[in-house]
Parts: structure tokens; C-alpha cells; sequence
């Protein structure tokens, strides 16, 4: 299965801040907020993990990044001092599995690192500024979206642009070569020559 498009992100950008809204604003009335919230970014965050391991060509280790995330989940919903630090726990958890499971290069997974942190604080800002969950929720997943525009490993394109040198290079090199068989049957010419010309 090949890469997420970018179009297909901003899909699941838009499906995601929907479906956070409705249930934010249909739960609220039945259940604390701090609660709620808990429940809600445990609940993105699984789903978000999901849908990076469905779309990633890796298949190895895939329960065991569930069972870890699971793990995870449970202390920071035990222990987590605040909404911020759960939030954070599970905005790390979500990067960690896309630079496992999309990138070759520890580079690029940092590149990735601080899209998901410039992510994060467009999507605080957007929330602050417009007091709109939507808006927050979509600004953060739209952003994140553009983690298809990373490559694999920053060391492809100069690695085939390396080979496609030296292959032209060698094709160079081997081109002034002569085949074995090319050489042999100059060699039988030059002494079939030489007979003749000794007779």
C-alpha cells in the first residue's frame, strides 16, 4: 500500500475535527471536562495511530505498538497532572509511530518531530484565537497532513542521483572496455593476419 496523499489528509483533518466536535459538544452535558478531554485525545490519538499503521507498508511490530500505546495511554490517564501533558503524551505517541513506520532516516523522522510541534501550536493558537474546537482540531490534523511531502530518507534522492552519476560514469568506462568475446574475436582476426601475411 503506497503513501497517504495529502488530499486524503485533509479528509481525515476534516472527519476528525467533525467527529471531535459532536461528541465534545453532545458529552460535555453528562461528564467533567477534564474527563471528557482525557477520553477524547486518548481516543484521536488511537484512532490517528490506527489509520498511520493501516496506510504504513511496514507490517512488522504493529501489535506491539498497540499494546505500548495502550500501556502508555493508561499511565497518562492514571498519573498525568494536567490536560497539557496528556495532550502532549499522546501528540509524542503519534509522531513516534509515524517515524517508525514511515521513515528510514532519524533526519527526516526529526523534520517530522518539529512539524508535529509546529502542529500543535498553530492548532493552540487557532483554539485560543478563535475559541473554536473545530478550528483547533482541523488546523493541527491539516497540518499534519503534510507529512507526505517528507521523504523516506533524505539520503534517496542524493544516493540515486550518486548512482545515476557514477552508472553513467561506469557505462562510460565500460563503454571504452571491450566485451571478452569482442576481444577474443579481434585477437583470431589479428593472427588469421598474421598467417596470411606470413604466407
Amino acid at each position: 500500500m503506497s503513501r497517504p496523499a495529502f488530499s486524503e489528509g485533509i479528509l481525515v483533518a476534516i472527519i476528525i475535527s467533525l467527529a471531535v466536535t459532536v461528541i465534545f459538544t453532545v458529552m460535555s452535558a453528562f461528564f467533567p471536562t477534564r474527563w471528557l478531554l482525557q477520553f477524547m485525545i486518548a481516543g484521536v490519538s488511537f484512532s490517528y495511530v490506527v489509520y498511520l499503521l493501516v496506510r504504513s507498508t511496514e507490517k512488522v511490530g504493529r501489535l506491539t505498538v498497540v499494546a505500548s500505546w495502550a500501556s502508555v495511554a493508561i499511565l497518562t490517564w492514571l498519573f498525568s497532572p494536567s490536560i497539557i501533558v496528556t495532550l502532549f503524551v499522546h501528540i509524542g505517541l503519534i509522531w513516534l509511530v509515524r517515524a517508525l513506520y514511515f521513515y528510514t532516516s532519524l533526519l527526516v523522522a526529526f523534520l517530522d518531530l518539529g512539524l508535529t510541534l509546529f502542529a500543535m501550536a498553530a492548532a493552540i493558537w487557532t483554539l485560543s484565537y478563535t475559541n473554536s474546537l473545530f478550528l483547533g482540531v482541523w488546523c493541527f490534523f491539516l497540518l499534519q497532513s503534510l507529512f507526505v511531502l517528507l521523504p523516506a530518507d533524505l539520503s534517496t534522492n542524493n544516493s540515486s542521483k550518486k548512482s545515476m552519476f557514477l552508472g553513467g560514469r561506469k557505462n562510460t568506462t565500460e563503454g571504452l572496455k571491450k566485451d571478452p568475446f569482442e576481444q577474443a574475436h579481434q585477437s583470431a582476426q589479428a593472427a588469421l593476419r598474421q598467417l596470411a601475411a606470413q604466407r
